[in-house]
């Protein structure tokens, strides 16, 4: 997905794109809808970055010249994904094909009147939702004898690292004197509302249904909390993780942040080594067989 966001920005910043990059972008979004369902918000995003594309030519009176390129990409766009959900109508009954999948799982849909009766809607259960979707996106949801392998405390680092880095990104977003572009600026914001619209997805599914019997989501913790599932927005994260150390580093010479993100990174082996430990300890690991 990382080419979508690129070309995307190609194409932002282009006072008359070609119909090359067009017909690259398109489908680069096509195959961001193709990929997997959870990238929809993604897709919402980028809708709206494009009328914004769109109204800015309009605005200059440059539309007319930019007709064609945008007549290409949202063709090379839609077409799949009008082909794809029309092949799920035929042989799932529903455009997107989750339909069958919601009813495997025993979910039902709650009235709306009643999405607001939520505990997403607390201090504690939004904090769970929001640390939990974060920690998982990081570390990916492993289970042992169905139990999250997990470890609370490195799970808990990666929450405030993730937090503090994209507080400093979001402050230096909204200083004017941060030493920001105005290319650099769009892309910041385009990666933040990215990152907002996929938490705002997962809590739209979060209260949207009763879970029932399911084991996750269940009616004990009715969270949608899958982070894996946000992989999709993974190049705008890094950007604003990226951007958030940069700003906290930013009186230090590149010797010392590049030591920076080495120790990150070994932390980041180190504690997947800890986090699956107990599978290595295992008598039925292949290691120990």
């Amino acid at each position: 997905m990382a080419w979508r966001f690129l070309l995307l920005l190609k194409f932002w910043g282009s006072e008359k794109p070609g119909n090359g990059l067009a017909a690259a972008t398109g489908l680069a979004l096509a195959a961001t809808f193709l990929t997997k369902i959870s990238n929809l918000p993604l897709l919402a995003v980028t809708g709206l970055f494009l009328a914004l594309k769109i109204f800015a030519l309009l605005w200059r009176g440059k539309a007319v010249g930019a007709l064609a390129p945008l007549l290409i990409l949202f063709l090379c766009a839609v077409l799949p994904m009008a082909a794809w959900m029309m092949w799920c109508q035929a042989n799932f009954g529903d455009p997107t094909g989750t339909a069958q999948k919601v009813k495997f799982l025993n979910w039902a849909d709650k009235p709306v009147s009643e999405w607001l009766h939520h505990p997403l809607f607390t201090t504690d259960g939004f904090w769970y939702f929001l640390k939990t979707n974060l920690a998982t996106f990081w570390q990916g949801e492993q289970l042992w004898h169905r139990q999250p392998l997990a470890n609370p405390a490195i799970d808990s680092a990666y929450v405030v690292l993730t937090l503090g880095a994209l507080a400093l990104t979001l402050a230096a977003l909204l200083y004017p004197r941060s030493g920001f572009t105005t290319q650099q600026r769009t892309a910041v914001a385009f990666c933040f509302l990215c990152f907002f619209a996929m938490l705002g997805f997962f809590a739209l599914l979060s209260v949207k249904y009763d879970f029932q019997d399911c084991f996750y989501p269940s009616r004990e913790r009715p969270y949608f909390t899958s982070g894996r599932l946000m992989l999709g927005m993974l190049i705008p994260f890094l950007i604003l993780f990226t951007a958030g150390l940069d700003r906290l580093m930013k009186n230090f010479a590149a010797t010392t942040k590049f030591v920076l993100l080495v120790l990150l990174l070994g932390f980041m082996l180190a504690s997947e080594f800890a986090t699956d430990s107990p599978v290595f300890d295992s008598a039925y690991n292949w290691f120990n067989m």
